[in-house]
């Protein structure tokens, strides 16, 4: 009997692919990724110059303070727009976003500031001295 037939037939290499590609979550985007490209924009360079000095988010936040300043000078007797409403009240779950992310990253500050207290003294000793200053001031 020849046993490399048989070998051929329940080799696990012999069934594996050659070369395997397999997406892993297809469809999902990690991270805030916006593709700019010919396709959805008429000059993707230029706008790409644009978000690196001027975020999506910080565009869209002084065209909301725009429209909230309009609103508030909006005469009072006019009816109400459920629209304004909204985006007053879009703007307000901003800001508390806002706050919420302000009150985490003052944690991770607190704790890298302890531990530079322990690792680097004399950093700690001038950042805070620095800070001293700056709360005087």
């Amino acid at each position: 009997m020849d046993y490399s037939q048989l070998w051929g037939w329940w080799n696990p290499q012999a069934w594996a692919p050659r070369t395997l590609t397999q997406p892993i979550l297809p469809g999902w985007t990690f991270g805030n990724v916006i593709s700019v490209t010919e396709r959805n924009s008429r000059s993707p360079d230029t706008e790409r110059e644009i978000v690196a000095e001027h975020s999506y988010g910080r565009q869209l936040g002084r065209v909301t303070e725009a429209l909230l300043a309009l609103i508030e000078e909006r005469q009072k007797d006019l009816p109400r727009r459920p629209e304004f409403d909204a985006l007053m009240q879009l703007h307000h779950q901003i800001e508390e976003i806002k706050l919420r992310f302000a009150a985490t990253r003052v944690a991770r500050l607190e704790s890298e500031l302890d531990r530079l207290k322990i690792e680097s003294p004399d950093d700690y000793r001038r950042i805070a001295s620095k800070l001293a200053d700056e709360e005087r001031a």
